[in-house]
């Protein structure tokens, strides 16, 4: 039975989360430690209590199905401490931290305890990305050779409406920057070709924006099913382009999500073929998320993405940034 959720952090991804959960719960409780905000959001949608601590919703309540964590990522190991001694499931915003410290231990009182816990790297709900998968999983363009991901955005457009210098994701110390922000690249390619044995970054500040957190990151993996690739994320591309190029024995696959297609070059018919997508189709990648979160409250579907597998892709982020600061290629443990 689905009683009342706690949403936990009510900025820009928050409202978007209470917007899609709204259809599956009456009772939604929101804390958050901007008082602007609580405002914001309970003017905006039907909200039961607002808090400004997720400690006191916590203590005031004994009827949350789970717990919805949109805060900057350094928060969210201990939020989610805290809701697990309660035995709430878990909906995690990605990244799923700022490393992996202390998830491993928690992820085992998790599984013990038998909760539902997402983290939401939602690219896997796109539905050209579920098209992709399934072409690569017919071999259209054979063997895999090699990727090349880009990933890039200009961040001061990321929310106009603030200074890009007080946003989380211009702080180090609270888990923004390129690469932690940007992982669902990672995830992508985790999900599309396997895990990864081996990785070498270069990550750092190389652009004149006034942030403490990194701006580029380069990394070249070597897969366990030996592909290559390489991925490049930033914050400095003054228009966004984010692609990934896929190049087989048989031919090329460029997934576009800004163009939203599929593009595809098979050498035996020796021409491209476009797929055409939408944006309104990218955007059912959240309402498509949430449904699924649902189902699996409601023991219909099991999580796609749950705190084991995301533990993958923070690992693989962990080792890239110790790759990048000692300068080595480094195995993936």
């Amino acid at each position: 039975m689905l009683n009342a959720i706690l949403v936990v952090g009510v900025g820009s991804i928050g409202k978007r989360h209470i917007s899609n959960f709204k259809k599956y719960f009456k009772k939604i409780d929101i804390a958050d430690t901007r008082l602007d905000r609580l405002k914001d959001v309970s003017n905006l949608y039907k909200i039961r209590n607002s808090y400004k601590s997720y400690i006191d919703a916590l203590k005031n309540h004994n009827d949350y199905s789970a717990v919805i964590i949109c805060t900057p990522p350094h928060l969210h190991l201990d939020i989610a401490k805290e809701a697990v001694k309660k035995n709430i499931n878990l909906f995690i915003e990605k990244p799923l931290s700022i490393n992996s410290k202390g998830w491993k231990e928690l992820n085992r009182k998790i599984i013990n305890k038998k909760l539902i816990n997402y983290v939401a790297f939602c690219h896997r709900h796109i539905k050209y990305t579920q098209k992709l998968k399934s072409l690569l999983d017919k071999k259209i363009i054979g063997k895999i050779i090699n990727i090349n991901l880009r990933w890039g955005s200009y961040l001061p457009d990321w929310h106009p409406y603030e200074d890009y210098r007080s946003f989380y994701m211009a702080k180090k110390n609270q888990g923004g920057g390129a690469l932690l922000d940007e992982s669902h690249g990672i995830d992508l390619v985790r999900y599309l070709f396997g895990e990864v044995d081996s990785v070498f970054a270069k990550i750092g500040n190389f652009s004149d924006l006034e942030i403490s957190s990194d701006d580029n990151a380069y990394l070249t993996l070597i897969f366990k099913e030996k592909i290559i690739g390489h991925l490049n994320f930033d914050l400095v591309a003054r228009h966004p382009r984010i692609y990934l190029e896929i190049n087989g024995s048989e031919g090329i696959i460029i997934w576009d999500r800004v163009e939203h297609t599929i593009k595809i070059f098979e050498i035996k018919k020796n021409k491209w073929k476009t797929l055409n997508f939408s944006k309104e189709e990218f955007m059912e990648m959240y309402p498509r998320q949430a449904k699924h979160f649902i189902n699996c409250l409601k023991g219909k579907e099991k999580e796609k993405i749950d705190i084991t597998d995301a533990l993958k892709t923070q690992n693989l982020i962990d080792t890239s940034f110790s790759s990048s600061k000692y300068e080595k290629l480094l195995k993936i443990k």
